[in-house]
């Protein structure tokens, strides 16, 4: 004859029964449509740092080429004003050395003509 239950064995069956039924219940882990959702997040997410780096390289490269021009404008700017007044200079000094009525005498009309009176 079999020995009457014990308290903890009907306790421990009742458990078992209850988690099985809710075992049922429970939505199951890993469905396809979940990872394809994981995916899908993860590359536009991928997409969005890459086009992040992009912006941020093209932004460096910008300022880098506006600080380099820059510089070679203002480079230019006073080199040509470094031959502005050199070339004014040069000016100044040729005609501080030159004058042009005592190089070129000027004749005048007049002197090649007989005296009013002759007339």
């Amino acid at each position: 004859r079999a020995a009457p239950a014990a308290p903890e064995d009907e306790l421990a069956k009742e458990m078992t029964h209850d988690l099985e039924m809710n075992f049922n219940k429970i939505a199951p882990f890993g469905k396809e449509d979940t990872a394809k959702e994981l995916q899908d997040h993860a590359a536009k997410t991928q997409d969005t740092l890459v086009d992040a780096v992009e912006n941020a390289e093209v932004a460096e490269i910008k300022r880098a080429v506006f600080r380099a021009l820059t510089r070679l404008r203002a480079a230019t700017i006073k080199e040509f004003d470094t031959i502005a007044r050199l070339e004014t200079q040069a000016i100044d000094a040729y005609n501080d050395a030159h004058h042009y009525r005592a190089e070129n005498p000027l004749a005048h009309l007049h002197e090649d003509e007989a005296p009013v009176e002759t007339d």
